[in-house]
């Protein structure tokens, strides 16, 4: 049981319940220490005292079984700081003090020294003993207020005296000064390396930074800040201009170590675990602080490769802690109501036991029950996110699911990781169920920004012999780039994933197999598509410069005369439709509501009538493929007019010539009433408003024409010969 449950038992002084899962907790292998003896001190504090002495007579009495007399004693020293003090208790301490130090001929007399068989105190009694065993000739000491270094000359544990020299100073001391005046350090230890041996910090800067490393966090309560640690070495030990190469070189060696590790960034930490941390111990930490499946996998199969390559067998009651750690989730998931997350969980079980790992529980039997449980089975599998994880779930599917599974299949090609598309429709196809995959083409088409890996599927050419009616070629590609043109015409066409999601899919999708699809879509378009393909790639800001530079290139190879393309006239240049800011918004107004409302009702219509049976004679479900078929011709024609689309810019209207985006009166030769028209963009017309788009009859005639310049006109009964009298910017 987690500490904190026991806590929270302690604090609502529910005793009778605390007592029974403490029981259970100390059995467990991986109990926390530290939160153990926590909840003993919260019984003591609650007036429980003789509670807290029977649970933790009760715990040193299990660990006593099952752990070495060195690991009992250092939790038991702890027991008797927390619980009453009582002579059994001081008796059983001193009785693995005997076990562990068994090669310490001297222990009874620091024993009897430190009053701990006397009655005395024990936090002080236990001190005397730890400081006192480690006392010897040569040992290094620093003062507990002071940081003074000094080293023992000499000790005579019956004349009561230790020699201890200081610098160039020797003095005398009585042993209980010694014990409350000074910790024992390590030989390199910074502050004894510093004031008693400099000359070794050179060599061990050059030889052993850890070493080095570890002496100065010693002396820093074992963490400092990258900046605070340089200030140690720089410029006293190390010239500023080495300090760079030298981190690199600690950086590296802290990596092998197991007592050092670097966390943070800004600011970066060297920390020291004087305890050591083992590969076990790291993995452990990351697995607890991950929430995710994915997660747990990639860490556990990182742990077992890193085994393997360092040649090292794994810790088998470490995994079986992993192996219980991920069963507790699946049944905190079940009973949290998450059972996707049940499911995905039971899927890494399996995974690893297909790598190897010796499982005691029936993950696949999980996983198959979580489907068979599960209101919407393709939304359950749908959240699997990790690829490594999908042929298992679909293996889940087809047992658990007998009688459903192709449908469910048909479902999950919309949202599958990439190379499963295939693999799917294969298996419904193969169950002779290939009716399924017209459906599901459809809906991708109709929301590519959803089901992109869905759209690249069908792009790439889905493997399957069953004939789907999907969009050519030339027009799969001007929906496709659509979705990664500029942000102002593919903002929000990205729908349960990120913009970057969706152009990561398209650029892994149309650079796949060196281009291969794309080069065959170029190579069979005529002269008059080279404009229109150039101006899309030119325009598919999101696939990056790298994907983007290669399409253009392989367009370049195949229209070469585009690029030396003689300057023409603004309206006579067929590579570019200008329009007027309203005009470009009409157009883009006018495909977002065939592809966000009336492609997805029409896609809605075709699955309606194809449930009513016998589509040879539903007349419902012909009217509605009709019906896509020109939804579609139409967001193809919208696609190319806004792939070659120009905003006008008022700038750029000259006012020498009649252009586009003029205003101009005509005078009649004969006299008369002047007549004004203007010019627009592309299917810009208003003909009451006398508003001409520039690919109108009327338009051609006085394009480039100059003041004075005669006009034949020809329109709404007015017909003559007038003449260009002024011209006026119209934007």
């Amino acid at each position: 049981m987690p500490y904190e449950a026991l806590e929270s038992l302690a604090r609502s002084n529910r005793w009778t319940d605390l007592e029974q899962q403490w029981l259970s907790a100390i059995e467990q292998p991986d109990f926390d220490e530290d939160g153990l003896l926590s909840v003993i001190d919260l019984m003591v504090k609650a007036g429980q005292g003789k509670l807290a002495d029977t649970l933790g007579w009760a715990w040193l009495s299990q660990l006593k079984q099952k752990r070495r007399p060195a690991e009992v004693l250092e939790i038991g020293r702890h027991l008797l700081v927390h619980l009453s003090d009582g002579g059994e208790l001081r008796d059983e301490i001193l009785g693995l003090f005997r076990q562990t130090y068994a090669d310490r001929a001297d222990l009874e007399k620091w024993v009897d020294r430190s009053g701990l068989k006397a009655g005395k105190s024990v936090r002080r009694a236990l001190r005397f003993i730890d400081v006192g065993l480690q006392l010897r000739d040569g040992a290094f000491l620093i003062h507990r207020t002071e940081d003074q270094a000094a080293q023992v000359i000499s000790i005579d544990l019956d004349a009561d005296e230790v020699v201890i020299k200081s610098g160039r100073r020797s003095q005398t001391l009585d042993i209980a000064s010694v014990v409350d005046d000074y910790n024992v350090a390590d030989e390199n230890d910074f502050r004894v390396l510093q004031q008693l041996h400099p000359e070794k910090i050179e060599d061990l800067l050059k030889n052993d930074p850890c070493t080095l490393a570890i002496g100065i966090l010693r002396a820093h309560n074992n963490k400092l800040n990258r900046d605070a640690f340089k200030l140690v070495l720089v410029p006293r030990f190390l010239d500023a201009a080495g300090w760079s190469d030298w981190w690199s070189r600690l950086r590296a060696e802290v990596k092998k170590s197991a007592n050092l590790r670097i966390e943070g960034r800004s600011p970066m930490f060297i920390i020291y675990d004087p305890v050591g941390r083992t590969p076990e111990d790291d993995m452990w930490a990351n697995f607890e602080k991950s929430e995710q499946p994915r997660e747990w996998l990639e860490q556990v199969e990182g742990y077992l490769r890193d085994c393997r390559e360092q040649k090292r067998a794994a810790d088998k009651s470490f995994l079986d802690r992993v192996q219980t750690g991920l069963v507790e989730r699946i049944n905190r998931f079940r009973r949290h109501k998450e059972p996707a997350l049940a499911f995905a969980t039971a899927l890494v079980l399996e995974r690893l036991a297909a790598d190897g790992l010796t499982t005691a529980i029936d993950a696949h039997g999980m996983a198959l029950q979580a489907l068979r449980e599960a209101k919407n089975p393709a939304a359950m599998v749908a959240t699997v996110t990790d690829a490594r994880l999908w042929p298992l779930a679909v293996a889940a599917v087809e047992q658990a699911l007998p009688d459903k599974w192709p449908d469910v299949f048909a479902e999950l090609i919309l949202v599958c990781p990439a190379g499963q598309c295939d693999v799917l429709a294969k298996r419904i196809e193969k169950a002779g169920r290939g009716d399924l995959l017209q459906a599901i083409a459809d809906r991708a088409l109709a929301e590519p920004g959803r089901y992109t890996d869905a759209l690249m599927w069908i792009w790439k050419g889905p493997g399957v012999s069953t004939e789907l009616k999907v969009p050519t070629l030339p027009e799969l590609i001007t929906l496709i780039l659509g979705l990664v043109g500029p942000a102002r015409m593919s903002e929000g066409k990205a729908a349960g994933q990120s913009v970057n999601e969706l152009r990561a899919k398209v650029r892994t999708g149309l650079s796949a197999r060196d281009y291969e699809r794309f080069r065959a879509c170029v190579r069979d378009l005529n002269d008059a598509m080279g404009p229109a393909i150039r101006r899309l790639v030119d325009r598919a800001e999101g696939l990056g410069p790298s994907v983007q530079d290669d399409m253009a290139n392989i367009v370049r190879a195949r229209f070469p005369h585009m690029y030396a393309k003689p300057k023409v006239a603004v309206w006579d240049d067929d590579s570019v439709l200008y329009f007027t800011h309203a005009g470009l918004k009409a157009k883009e107004d006018e495909l977002a509501e065939i592809v966000n409302v009336k492609m997805r009702e029409n896609a809605k219509a075709i699955g309606e009538a194809a449930a009513h049976g016998d589509l040879s004679e539903n007349s419902e479900y012909k009217f509605a493929l009709e019906e896509r078929d020109l939804l579609r011709a139409r967001v193809a024609k919208l696609n190319r007019e806004l792939s070659i689309a120009r905003l006008l810019d008022p700038q750029d209207v000259p006012t020498d010539h009649v252009s586009i985006g003029q205003r101009i009166t005509l005078a009649p030769e004969n006299g008369g009433q002047s007549l004004v028209i203007t010019v627009l963009g592309f299917d810009e017309s208003d003909i009451g408003r006398r508003v001409f788009s520039y690919h109108s009859p009327l338009a051609r005639q006085v394009l480039g024409k100059k003041p004075g310049d005669p006009v034949a006109v020809s329109l709404d009964g007015i017909a003559g010969e007038y003449r260009v009298d002024k011209i006026e910017r119209a934007l």
